[in-house]
């Protein structure tokens, strides 16, 4: 099955930018800081989605747009 087609105005941020990933309720909030958006994902109902990477540690998790600002 084909992967949805992403449209970039879907999204407010762009591969490769610098963000602040501040977790909601339920979420280690250790994971808090700078991250970089690595891929835009398809909405997950009205949301954008971003695949993000820690500027730290290397890990990566899968986000809504709510979840990040800039730094």
């Amino acid at each position: 099955m084909a992967e949805p087609r992403i449209r970039k105005l879907e999204h407010k941020f762009d591969v490769g930018q610098a963000v602040q990933f501040s977790p909601g309720r339920g979420v280690d909030h250790r994971s808090k800081g700078q991250y970089t958006i690595v891929l835009l994902r398809p909405l997950d109902g009205n949301a954008p989605q971003y695949r993000i990477r820690n500027k730290v540690d290397g890990h990566e998790r899968i986000v809504c747009e709510n979840e990040i600002g800039l730094p």
